[in-house]
């Protein structure tokens, strides 16, 4: 995950990031001390903390011009006031966050990767016609042959010429993991789980979990409960 800190104050970006990192070291975070260099970053951001009160162009003006530009990144506001807290709902702010209070930022985090993984979607090329696959609503993947089968949670499954593998570089760090030569489950629908087996919702199916990736798989999905244990 990409996350643009931009914010006048050294002392408060040194703060902010390190909340961030705690919730979530492998995250990406690069920072901005005017709303002039965010705006001229040729970087892509998913989620974007923006100080309102800013000398120059502030964060309301430009969240305007972000918008403007069809940056479509979830903006997080900081501030210390709340005056501004109607003019964020005309950007499509995500959260309103006051800098002297961090606390909210855990389920404002937990709440943005929830959107951002129910926007991503994959393209499927099935006998001719495509069809395109929210991610969220993706159960499991299964090998066979060159192939690979994809099942959803509605009970259908469809059929991909990517190998199982490639599909696992695509999904990694999209709450997929795969626990065994031929299956990738999204942790997301896991209802048990034993050391060699796993029952997933929505098919109650039951697949292996190969020897090697026990450990591995326990520790992901344990991650992925404190990650998400409010919509679990």
């Amino acid at each position: 995950m990409n996350i643009a800190v931009c914010d006048d104050e050294e002392n408060f970006r040194a703060k902010l990031i390190k909340y961030i990192k705690e919730y979530d070291k492998s995250i990406q975070i690069v920072q901005f001390k005017r709303g002039r260099e965010l705006l001229n970053s040729d970087k892509s951001f998913d989620i974007i903390f923006l100080d309102i009160e800013m000398p120059g162009m502030d964060g309301m003006k430009t969240a305007k011009k972000l918008r403007e530009n069809k940056i479509e990144s979830i903006i997080i506001f900081l501030t210390s006031y709340e005056e501004f807290v109607f003019d964020a709902y005309k950007v499509d702010a995500f959260r309103y966050i006051r800098k002297t209070n961090l606390s909210d930022l855990k389920e404002a985090m937990q709440a943005a990767e929830t959107r951002i993984s129910s926007r991503e979607r994959i393209v499927i090329n099935q006998k001719g016609k495509v069809y395109e696959l929210n991610l969220s609503d993706i159960v499991y993947l299964e090998a066979f042959g060159d192939g690979t089968y994809i099942y959803d949670r509605f009970g259908r499954h469809y059929e991909s010429f990517e190998q199982l593998k490639t599909w696992d570089e695509k999904l990694k760090d999209k709450g997929f993991f795969k626990i065994h030569k031929s299956y990738i489950v999204s942790l997301a629908y896991v209802e048990s789980r034993e050391d060699n087996s796993v029952t997933l919702k929505s098919t109650n199916n039951t697949l292996p979990v190969s020897r090697r990736n026990v450990t591995e798989f326990k520790e992901a999905y344990i991650e992925f409960i404190k990650k998400n244990a409010h919509i679990i």
